[in-house]
């Protein structure tokens, strides 16, 4: 029996895979989806494999992946099927962390319904041991080797405490409950000086890394708590539109210090 021949036409694919022709044509000028016949009239056609190739790229845009990191992935080899695992196994993980922070955000949400405080344990729930390897993973996945070397590094100065690693955690974690506490009054409170609680908190960060947490590098925590769900939900939970607040206020705040 003869092979079935499917065929696209550009209009098509767009109304079946839920995007624009615009973007197609886009996707071809770059490169990143190349039609299988463009005829005398301009015309493009798609086949099955094209076909396919467009769902894995909606996969990967529709978690923010760059359309250069796209085209570098699925034309580096390694086969669809291990490549879609691998994405799917991604999705996984980021689904679990998200039905934690939603269950941990379910309940302060009935706690402040309720007009009673959670306990510090349930506020930080989602930060568990477990939580942390995971956090760390997505870090490393993210930013690369030194990224991990970072994570060792912190996690060796934290060790190498007097009291222990677990001890010198609970009281830092206590720590920085008061100056969470202090940036969400001053949020709710339309405070103007600031200054001083976000140095304090810039200054429990270098103590927590064992080294210095110079400007760069508090504003590019900033765009960390900005990019992973866990640290928005986490902020959320202590009060609506913190998260946006306190991102934008470390970023001010050091940008002021790079005066």
């Amino acid at each position: 029996m003869a092979e079935r021949i499917v065929e696209y036409s550009v209009g098509d694919l767009a109304r079946l895979a839920g995007v624009s022709v615009r973007t197609l044509h886009h996707y071809d000028e770059i490169g990143l989806l190349r039609p299988r016949h463009v005829g005398a009239n301009g015309y493009r056609s798609y086949g099955q494999d094209e076909a396919e190739r467009l769902q894995e790229i909606l996969f990967y845009r529709e978690v923010g992946m760059a359309l250069t990191d796209i085209a570098r992935l699925i034309d580096s080899g390694g086969g669809r099927l291990a490549r879609l695992k691998a994405h799917r196994l991604r999705l996984r993980e980021e689904q679990d962390r998200l039905g934690q922070s939603l269950v941990t955000l379910d309940a302060t949400i009935a706690s402040l319904k309720e007009n009673r405080e959670m306990e510090a344990q349930d506020l930080y729930k989602p930060f568990s041991a477990e939580k942390q390897a995971a956090y760390e993973d997505w870090l490393i996945d993210r930013y690369g080797a030194d990224m991990a070397s970072a994570i060792r590094a912190s996690k060796a100065h934290l060790k190498g405490a007097p009291e222990g690693m677990d001890a010198r955690i609970a009281a830092k974690m206590a720590e920085l409950k008061e100056i969470d506490d202090d940036l969400v009054a001053a949020f709710q409170d339309g405070r103007a000086e600031v200054a001083p609680l976000f140095e304090r908190h810039r200054a429990w960060i270098a103590s927590m890394w064992g080294k210095p947490c110079p400007p760069e590098a508090y504003a590019g925590l900033a765009e960390l708590y900005a990019s992973h769900p866990d640290f928005a939900a986490r902020f959320e939970a202590m009060a609506p539109r913190f998260s946006g607040w306190l991102v934008a206020g470390m970023k001010a705040h050091a940008e002021g210090l790079e005066v």
